[in-house]
């Protein structure tokens, strides 16, 4: 039976001075943050890329079926969303406004959304 750290391995390992151990943990380091910044800048992307859709949606919406006045608002907000999704790309590297335009894009669409929600209901309560 084996025991110790080098279980399945095959080779014993060689022992490391105490200058390769620093590099290591500093290579290791920096591909963890390599691999963190990578993560956050497809989660930003993604964000930007939702806004994008859903002002697609509310293009879309307005361009087939001219909404009533109601639904017009929520549909301008979705679209504005989307706008200002789409001004993310050109800001990727200023780190400050790219976020507040990704927070503004969120807030953007929840806002439409909750507004085509509520334009449902009320429009739903107001014909029966």
């Amino acid at each position: 039976m084996v025991t110790g750290s080098n279980k399945g391995l095959g080779k014993p390992r060689r022992p490391m001075s105490l200058q390769e151990r620093a590099q290591a943990e500093r290579d290791i380091r920096g591909a963890i943050a390599y691999l963190q910044e990578s993560a956050y800048a497809n989660f930003r992307s993604a964000v930007a890329n939702v806004a994008i859709f859903f002002g697609f949606i509310g293009v879309f919406g307005i361009a087939i079926e001219p909404p009533d006045g109601l639904r017009l608002i929520p549909m301008v907000v979705l679209v504005l969303a989307g706008l200002v999704g789409a001004a993310y790309y050109p800001f990727r590297q200023h780190w400050k406004i790219a976020v507040r335009l990704l927070v503004t894009s969120s807030a953007l669409m929840a806002i439409g959304m909750a507004g085509l929600v509520l334009v449902g209901r009320v429009l739903e309560n107001s014909q029966q």
